[in-house]
């Protein structure tokens, strides 16, 4: 089991690094979801990173729920050559193709949600803001079809607390899990 002090990264929830400490199911690590067997569990992801993003269908093929507690969305844009393929027969890229910048990839990950989520109220909680300054951008070719997923469900509202077997979001539901998986 990772130490849980050590995943609470200061200043992020609540400036406390004791966050996780309540909590006595497991609290692991993105990078350590090879070693775990998530097929009876209820798990929570807490934050993004590219190696969540790429491997998020496969946990949700491999556990009973999960919830991904999103603090702001992300820029995703397709891993292979075939999905930036299909996005840059638009008109407007290809008339621009030399200018592939951070403007163009915002774009691009924007047309790629649009085609790949089809419930226009999760595509509204996973637009991110192209007008941000820092841009993080991930790939992956399933990261939006796991999303979908009956099992999966995206929270949106803040986390509060966390006691010895739930997550407290700010709009007062109580999310039991078994297992936290941070990104931080």
């Amino acid at each position: 089991m990772v130490d849980k002090r050590k995943n609470a990264l200061d200043g992020f929830f609540q400036n406390s690094p004791d966050f996780f400490n309540k909590f006595t199911g497991n609290v692991i690590r993105a990078e350590d979801l090879k070693s775990f067997d998530f097929s009876t569990f209820n798990v929570a992801i807490i934050g993004a990173n590219q190696y969540m993003v790429t491997h998020l269908e496969q946990l949700c093929n491999s556990t009973q729920s999960i919830k991904v507690f999103q603090i702001t969305p992300h820029f995703v844009l397709p891993r292979t050559e075939k999905g930036i393929h299909k996005l840059l027969s638009h008109p407007l890229i290809i008339k621009n193709r030399r200018l592939f910048n951070n403007r163009v990839k915002s774009l691009l990950a924007i047309r790629y949600l649009e085609s790949e989520v089809k419930n226009n109220w999760l595509k509204r909680q996973l637009m991110p803001n192209s007008a941000s300054e820092n841009k993080l951008f991930f790939k992956s070719d399933s990261y939006y079809r796991a999303m979908q997923h009956q099992n999966c469900q995206l929270i949106t509202w803040p986390v509060v607390k966390i006691t010895n077997h739930a997550i407290h979001s700010m709009d007062g539901t109580e999310h039991p899990v078994d297992i936290i998986i941070t990104t931080y």
